[in-house]
């Protein structure tokens, strides 16, 4: 496996949106970083990147403990913090005040209040937290945007440079290549996939469940199956007849999800196409299927969005057809559970449910 080195300040910015898979704005940003041996020596290997929005209004409460919780389940050692935000000028007033602030408190008076809360005093209140937590605070930049030719400061020498273009960042570069992957515009473009779109006719799926009885779902998973590892995109016809066989049960959903061992990329593409295609709880479920796919692919902002299209679901549905496996992959999301864990706690079951619908599973798992 290749191994892509950020040696500068530079090449770190133009990193980050292959890293989310998103160009975000108005964004406060976490590298956490874990000590690994690599030919006998130790390096930093990133084990965990978060993304929040950026405060913009006075008062606004900033709580640093669920990264740092993050931080302590990632086994993290050194911290990059990243703050993405229009207003360059910020930059030394809000130091100037960390710093009067930190002043105040060593004398004994009490800092009751800072009203300018923006995307650098978030930044602060992170490091403290780190620092106090016993990680390195390696570096903290702020730039105005992630494209090429944006203004970046190093927050602690003030050193300035401009940005490069993120998609012809070694990273991105080896992710278009290697893996297919392609960083989005926005976030609005990856919540785009999961959008709505012309209603998949049901009418022919139900009369293959008739017709098949419980062969349905093994013929619908080995047919998906084939389809996510040839990267092809689900029709009409095939998204209906996957959406219903998710609403049989929930074996039959975990079933469905077996079909991404391997391929997670692919099927998480995959899901979501046909999730645009079906209605109801059908949607549901297949939302839910492709947030799997998603997070045990290390996609976490994929997952995030495609869980809220999900909950949006729920919500349309008067909270009915709500699944134990939503809240699972929300909690893993939110607490930062790493995608192994994931990946080994579902693989089983989905593999088990796959069997017991007669699918070849010896034959498919790779």
């Amino acid at each position: 496996m290749q191994r892509i080195r950020l040696n500068t300040a530079t090449e770190v910015l133009a990193s980050i949106p292959t890293m989310l898979g998103f160009i975000p704005t108005a964004s406060v940003i976490v590298i956490m970083l874990k000590d690994e041996i690599v030919d006998g020596r130790t390096t930093k290997q990133i084990a965990l990147v978060t993304r929040t929005d950026a405060a913009t209004s006075e008062g606004t409460e900033f709580d640093p403990a669920p990264y740092l919780e993050a931080a302590a389940r990632a086994e993290t050692t050194a911290t990059i913090c990243v703050a993405v935000a229009e207003d360059a000028a910020a930059v030394i007033a809000l130091d100037q005040i960390a710093i009067l602030r930190q002043g105040f408190r060593d004398a004994g008076i009490h800092d009751m209040l800072a009203l300018h809360v923006t995307a650098l005093d978030q930044i602060a209140i992170l490091r403290q937290g780190f620092r106090d937590a016993g990680i390195h605070d390696m570096l903290a930049l702020h730039v105005t945007a992630l494209e090429a030719g944006a203004l970046w400061t190093d927050l602690d020498t003030y050193a300035t440079g401009l940005t490069e273009d993120p998609n012809a960042s070694t990273l991105s570069i080896h992710n278009a290549v290697e893996e297919g992957r392609s960083t989005a515009a926005s976030r609005e473009d990856i919540a785009a996939r999961y959008a709505v779109t012309v209603e998949a006719d049901t009418a022919p799926a139900h009369a293959a469940l008739h017709a098949q009885g419980l062969d349905f779902v093994r013929h619908a998973v080995t047919e998906l199956v084939t389809l996510i590892r040839t990267r092809g995109n689900p029709d009409a016809e095939l998204a209906a007849r996957v959406g219903l066989c998710a609403t049989i049960s929930p074996t039959a959903r975990d079933a469905l999800m077996f079909t991404a061992n391997g391929n997670e990329h692919a099927a998480a593409h995959a899901f979501a196409t046909i999730a645009r295609q079906v209605r109801g709880n059908a949607r549901i479920q297949i939302l839910t299927v492709a947030a799997y796919c998603s997070y045990i692919s290390g996609d976490g902002p994929s997952t995030g969005i495609a869980l809220e299209a999900a909950q949006a679901a729920v919500i349309d549905g008067n909270g009915e057809n709500d699944t134990p496996l939503r809240n699972l992959l929300d909690f893993a999301l939110e607490h930062a559970v790493s995608p192994a864990a994931v990946t080994t706690q579902l693989h089983a079951i989905s593999a088990e449910a796959a069997r017991s619908f007669g699918v070849g599973v010896d034959n498919l798992d790779s």
